[in-house]
């Protein structure tokens, strides 16, 4: 997530394209709400800087712009459904794994992180297994022994 500081920082890159006039608090602010919560410092300088590559127009880039630019990123970096079936094969993973596999490469893991948690973590589909009841029966009796420990005589005066 990006700090008020390092939003101001990409605000600031893109007045660089338009005179480099003063930013003021409301306008940092403002750009600061309106930016992406997930974006990273790296990936807004990036999206600012492909904006004004492909910029012809003299447009100036806004938060919009920002934001998509990041999606559009992100969108581009993810792998395709025929090369995740690819990475699955080569690690040998099949039903269960090769799901959770292509779940966490969706998300954008790496291959390595993808495969750990697919080896490592249990599917969140599947229910545990049940427990198996106590059918010991010195419990049963124990209670029993409690209940039963006052004698006849104190029980009828009590009535």
């Amino acid at each position: 997530m990006l700090t008020l500081k390092e939003s101001t920082l990409v605000l600031a890159k893109i007045r660089v394209h338009h005179g480099n006039a003063a930013i003021t608090d409301l306008e940092a602010r403002t750009f600061h709400e309106e930016l992406r919560a997930d974006m990273t410092l790296g990936e807004a300088l990036e999206a600012v800087k492909r904006f004004y590559a492909a910029n012809d127009s003299g447009r100036w880039c806004g938060s919009g712009d920002v934001n998509a630019m990041v999606r559009r990123m992100r969108n581009e970096s993810k792998p395709s459904e025929a090369q995740i079936a690819a990475e699955c094969e080569a690690r040998h993973l099949a039903e269960d794994a090769a799901w959770m596999y292509r779940r966490q490469r969706m998300l954008g893991n790496t291959p390595q992180q993808a495969q750990q948690q697919a080896l490592t973590m249990r599917n969140p589909l599947e229910l545990p297994a049940a427990q198996p009841k106590s059918r010991s029966t010195a419990r049963r009796f124990a209670g029993a022994q409690k209940l039963g420990a006052a004698s006849l005589g104190s029980i009828l005066r009590g009535a």
